[in-house]
């Protein structure tokens, strides 16, 4: 049988109350620019550091049409509704054999405002929706550096699973870090959870 997720798949838009969700296009290339400029996604994501001109264009030019062709990356960017600019991405990568692995990043200026969450929703029902409206996964995993508390709230609020936590599993510049683990199935409550915190965040040593 032929794994689905190795087909070509065409970019699709979903919308939320609030939100618009899209591949970005050429026109975005500033503002993603200037938001993973920021020092706090340089430092909880493995985007470059320092983040470039000429690495926006290719996230959107390159990495991001090669992810939905392949059906293994699928990224959309995320717009409010009332047709302003970029506020961030949102993608479901690794997709393959029923699971993804769900990633996130969102401008500081309107942090707090529930977008990010808003758009999981959206993309966790998407993800769990039998085709052809959705992908029909069984699983959506979440990680993110152990002290990177903005991560951990959002995947709380949408019900994710606490796993554990892979010991210094990433290194980023000179140090390595620890990574908290979570996943939610297609038929969990999605209910919102409460995961141990130490001093310094979610689990995790740092």
């Amino acid at each position: 049988m032929t794994d689905r997720y190795t087909l070509d798949m065409e970019p699709c838009d979903l919308s939320t109350t609030r939100l618009t969700l899209r591949c970005p296009t050429s026109s975005d290339i500033d503002r993603v620019t200037e938001i993973c400029g920021d020092p706090a996604i340089a430092a909880f994501t493995t985007v470059p550091d320092p983040y470039r001109r000429d690495d926006a264009r290719h996230f959107i030019d390159d990495v991001i049409p090669d992810g939905w062709s392949t059906g293994t990356m699928l990224t959309w960017g995320i717009y409010r509704r009332d047709g302003s600019g970029i506020l961030g991405v949102i993608s479901l990568s690794e997709v393959r054999d029923g699971s993804a692995d769900l990633g996130f990043w969102i401008d500081r200026r309107v942090r707090g405002h529930g977008y990010m969450t808003e758009a999981v929703e959206k993309i966790v029902d998407y993800g769990f929706a039998a085709a052809p409206t959705g992908l029909g996964l069984a699983r959506i995993g979440w990680e993110a550096f152990a002290d990177n508390a903005a991560s951990a709230r959002v995947a709380e609020k949408i019900g994710f699973a606490l796993e554990g936590v892979r010991r210094q599993a990433i290194l980023r510049g000179d140090r390595r870090h620890d990574l908290t683990v979570a996943g939610l199935l297609r038929d969990d409550a999605r209910e919102p959870t409460m995961w141990p915190r130490n001093t310094r965040g979610y689990l995790g040593r740092q």
